[in-house]
């Protein structure tokens, strides 16, 4: 970042052209600075390796050094970052944004959510325990080789969301209902899922989450960067798929996912994987 600046946006000064939803950054400096204005776009871990911070949000004040990681929020914040007496501050951050979070939530069924939890400050610090401290330097391993691999990114981020839910069950979903309350988007995503083995139709859906149909495929859209139409085909043909290898046959499998007929699901199959049920079953028996 920019010393002179006095107001940033992260990650977005870090990263040219369009931002994912989750990156690492490794971020060093030899300069301190004083209360900068910082807008997170995204939510953040930060891994302070030299030097202290100082984070003040909206309703919290903390200040740490190399021995806590740090868990903020999306929102404003004023951030003063010090030197050692060597003048080095290092961090590692991994951004994240409220999508990739809900989606991991969602995914992954996470026990004990409850919706009723008080959230008392989006910013909060963990001490780096043992796991933490061999997460963090899994992360130094990667710093030649991470920019190449956007997928590693996004595992690592779940890697860290299920310890985090595990070894702070309480916090973990104070963080998780605060997001989802900011967008929505938990909710519509646990929603939609629970309905794909409904075979509801677009009408249908909309009508059970009380919007017009319009309406409802525009937050669809908006949720899941897809069509609901588009959607529920890559649902079925990854049910279908799984299906196949425990089993069963095309003709059980056409009316448990809701086709008309077994031509019309194979057609569909072909069409997403380029070969048949049946040449799918073929191929797995061989390989048995």
């Amino acid at each position: 970042m920019n010393q002179r600046l006095t107001h940033h946006i992260l990650p977005n000064d870090f990263i040219k052209g369009t931002v994912p939803e989750t990156s690492l950054v490794y971020y060093v400096t030899n300069k301190s600075s004083e209360k900068n204005k910082v807008q997170f776009n995204q939510n953040l871990l930060c891994f302070l390796l030299e030097g202290q911070k100082e984070v003040i949000s909206s309703n919290n004040k903390l200040s740490f050094q190399s021995d806590n990681m740090l868990l903020l929020l999306s929102g404003n914040t004023l951030m003063t970052e010090r030197t050692t007496i060597d003048n080095n501050y290092k961090s590692i951050l991994l951004f994240f944004s409220d999508n990739f979070l809900t989606d991991f939530i969602t995914k992954n069924n996470s026990k004990g959510l409850s919706i009723d939890i008080k959230v008392e400050a989006v910013a909060n610090l963990f001490p780096k325990d043992e796991y933490i401290i061999n997460f963090e330097k899994s992360l130094l391993l990667l710093q030649n080789k991470i920019n190449r691999n956007q997928n590693l990114i996004k595992i690592k981020c779940e890697e860290i969301f299920s310890y985090l839910s595990e070894k702070y069950p309480s916090i973990w979903n104070a963080i998780i209902t605060s997001i989802s309350n900011n967008s929505n988007q938990l909710q519509f995503k646990q929603f939609i899922n629970q309905q794909t083995d409904w075979n509801l139709s677009v009408d249908e859906l909309a009508f059970l989450c009380n919007m017009s149909t319009s309406t409802f495929k525009r937050k669809f859209s908006e949720v899941f960067n897809t069509s609901p139409k588009q959607y529920f085909i890559q649902q079925k043909m990854k049910r279908a798929l799984a299906l196949l290898q425990r089993n069963k046959r095309p003709s059980e499998i056409f009316i448990e996912l809701g086709y008309q007929n077994l031509p019309a699901f194979s057609n569909e199959f072909k069409k997403h994987f380029g070969f048949s049920p049946k040449e799918h079953k073929i191929k797995f028996e061989l390989l048995k």
